[in-house]
């Protein structure tokens, strides 16, 4: 359940993308400030870590992954299921979660994001809705919600054919749905329902299945959510921008040297992007401590400049991301682990950077 300040589009369309959202976030949030740790008030930045560079070259080939991932080859786009099910699709699809039978997918185009539900054949639901880029997913992958025009809010689950609405959250425009609480999001004697964070141009709300909307606290924007941690940006600035992350609400730590993104499966790591994004894309990745924000791996650009970049930062399991990387006009999609080991989950194919990548991940 993440989000990234990085731009809606992926590879070539980000670096515009996130020119424009830098400029209007900073416009509408606090100079950034020191990194510091809630706990002992002690900075968090410049902590030695153990680190590897993101050179992806003549990597081993590894197993195919473990978490869905699309590929598009000579005009078409399919995904492949962890199950070996392959699912034609849309070639502007930019995200997408399985559920039941088929996948919520979310399609880019002439400005706008539309989401629907499509079987394991393609096929779509009866229904899609115009809204804002992003999915919220679950944290076992239950229940995914999208918002739309005025701060609509819906939820898919139960296989795919059941939608549910939220009380609005109070933005103008389409929201962004960041995170995804709970998995059954029909309130009854087996379930509390859910609750769903989505970003406005400048603020973060939350919207419930028990019909109450609000703001978090601390947090500005929302970036990433599973289990009982929410983390975000407090403030944004022209030259970076800081971060939080909340446990049951109270902050934990923060950090001013990255964006946080996916949390892990078992809740031990958060992803951590460069706190400013500029250029193609980013050549760090650091795998913070969700706990304390302590640097546990840092994959790292080259001096040289003979590494990666990459994009569509996921976790596969507690011990390993899987990241769509950029090399030597080749893309792949690489499997990194917490002990800085690397290899090709998805072999290197020849392209460029003034295209699409060839290569998407699941959103988690």
């Amino acid at each position: 359940m993440t989000t990234s300040f990085r731009g809606s589009f992926r590879a070539a369309s980000r670096a515009a993308l996130v020119a424009a959202a830098t400029l209007a976030l900073a416009a509408g949030l606090s100079p950034a400030a020191p990194a510091t740790s809630a706990a002992s008030g002690a900075g968090t930045s410049s902590r030695p870590a153990p680190s590897t560079v993101l050179d992806v070259r003549g990597l081993a080939q590894g197993d195919p992954p473990a978490i869905a991932w699309s590929e598009r080859r000579s005009g078409r786009t399919v995904i492949h299921g962890t199950d070996g099910t392959r699912t034609p699709a849309p070639n502007r699809l930019d995200q997408f979660a399985p559920m039941g039978s088929g996948h919520v997918i979310q399609t880019i185009g002439a400005g706008a994001a539309v989401t629907r539900w499509i079987g394991a054949d393609g096929t779509p639901g009866r229904r899609e809705w115009r809204t804002g880029y992003g999915l919220a997913v679950s944290a076992q992958g239950k229940a995914v919600a999208f918002s739309g025009r005025a701060g609509k809010v819906w939820s898919i689950d139960e296989a795919g054919d059941r939608v549910l609405s939220f009380n609005p959250v109070p933005i103008s425009g389409k929201g962004r749905a960041v995170a995804l609480f709970g998995e059954d999001c029909k309130e009854g004697a087996t379930s509390n329902g859910c609750t769903v964070y989505v970003n406005g141009p400048h603020r973060a709300y939350y919207t419930s299945s028990h019909g109450i909307v609000d703001r978090p606290p601390h947090l500005r924007l929302t970036s990433t959510g599973r289990g009982p941690w929410i983390g975000g940006l407090t403030s944004l600035s022209d030259m970076g921008s800081c971060s939080a992350m909340l446990r049951s609400w109270k902050v934990k730590w923060r950090t001013c040297d990255n964006q946080l993104s996916d949390i892990a499966p078992d809740n031990r790591h958060v992803l951590g992007t460069p706190a400013y994004a500029d250029g193609f894309g980013p050549g760090t990745l650091d795998l913070l401590t969700t706990a304390d924000g302590s640097v546990a791996r840092s994959f790292a650009s080259a001096r040289n400049g003979r590494s990666a970049t990459y994009f569509d930062e996921v976790w596969e399991d507690a011990d390993h991301v899987l990241v769509v990387t950029y090399q030597a006009d080749r893309w792949a999609v690489v499997r990194l682990g917490v002990d800085g080991s690397m290899e090709y989950a998805v072999a290197p194919r020849r392209g460029t950077m003034d295209a699409r990548a060839p290569f998407q991940l699941q959103t988690r």
